[in-house]
């Protein structure tokens, strides 16, 4: 991935050199790769390698449980008594609120 990084921001520097000698349509460009950098750098930093080893899947909206509805992320100690399961919280102590909308991120 540091490659593709590199790549892009000698990329970026080209548009930014661009844009100073007038060519403004080139803005959209310098907007795009920004994106793209932001994305590959967070992918980089958490660790995420090959895309083909994991799961995008969004969070469905679901009927009749309201607009504000959240998911909630639970041990289930390996027991059906849901009594007995605990909420994960955040490293800050905080619960994670998903909502409709949200994605998770499965490692295959």
């Amino acid at each position: 991935m540091d490659y593709a990084i590199k790549f892009l921001e000698t990329e970026r520097l080209s548009i930014i050199s661009g844009l100073k000698n007038g060519q403004h349509e080139r803005l959209w460009d310098l907007q795009q790769l920004d994106k793209a950098l932001g994305w590959l750098r967070l992918l980089q930093d958490k660790g995420v390698d090959n895309a083909g080893r994991y799961n995008f899947e969004p969070l469905p909206f679901i009927k009749g449980y309201g607009s504000f509805t959240y998911y909630h992320i639970m041990f289930d100690k390996e027991t059906e008594d849901i009594s007995l399961w605990e909420e994960y919280k955040k490293t800050d102590g905080s619960c994670f609120l998903l909502g409709a909308g949200d994605f998770i991120l499965e490692a295959k």
